[in-house]
């Protein structure tokens, strides 16, 4: 909502679609039913991508102008990595999470940026971020549905997990730095990315209960980011 009117129409219709595919695994306790979901999603992309005539729905038939072949191809690539919500085994190991995470959050970050005018690059920098602080916040809640979020050994995991994440961010905002500074509203996706991350890296307990950080200058640190952008 910071964002210059103009930007905001395109990012409001795809992350629409990214609650929608993410929740989809979610929908129903019977497998079958959340793969059933994942499906129609998936063949609605692949509609998109073939220039085919797109289902009708609230969010494909307005994502259908917007989205382009690269974009087709990350956005599946989402759909597809969303299979591992459905099912209760755990990732087999460190890779196949970082790999989640790259298609889970970094893919649509990185459509998000270049519908904003930026790059995917960045977009997929900073979206990985978000998508560790994300994963982590929610683990307790992977762990309430039966879920295994971290495999073994779960500390050290969480180690290298978190500081991917932060040399991710670390990278994705020295890249916006080089930006024009029309451009550099991309780094308003990851306002409060780097709190969580330095919090987590201290104080793993954090991730390990159902507390979260507390933040005592959050609207400060936000509308500092929106100032420096």
């Amino acid at each position: 909502m910071t964002l210059d009117p103009k930007l905001r129409p395109d990012l409001f219709v795809l992350l629409a679609a990214n609650i929608e595919i993410s929740r989809a695994p979610w929908v129903s306790s019977e497998n079958l039913i959340s793969e059933i979901r994942l499906r129609w999603w998936l063949e609605a992309i692949e509609e998109i991508e073939s220039d085919q005539a797109v289902r009708r729905h609230f969010v494909t038939s307005p994502l259908e102008g917007i989205l382009n072949k690269s974009h087709t191809k990350l956005i599946k690539e989402n759909i597809v990595a969303r299979s591992w919500d459905i099912n209760s085994d755990p990732h087999v190991g460190q890779q196949e999470l970082l790999h989640y995470i790259d298609c889970t959050s970094g893919n649509i970050w990185a459509v998000a940026a270049e519908l904003i005018g930026g790059s995917q690059k960045i977009g997929r920098l900073l979206g990985n971020a978000i998508g560790v602080v994300q994963y982590c916040r929610a683990s307790n809640e992977f762990i309430e549905r039966g879920r295994t979020p971290f495999p073994k050994p779960e500390q050290e995991i969480i180690q290298i997990f978190l500081k991917w994440g932060k040399a991710q961010l670390e990278e994705g905002l020295f890249q916006v730095k080089k930006l024009p500074k029309q451009k550099k509203a991309i780094r308003r996706f990851a306002w409060d990315t780097n709190f969580y991350l330095k919090q987590f890296l201290v104080k793993s307990d954090y991730i390990n209960t159902s507390a979260n950080p507390y933040d005592p200058v959050r609207f400060l640190r936000f509308w500092n980011v929106c100032l420096l952008s």
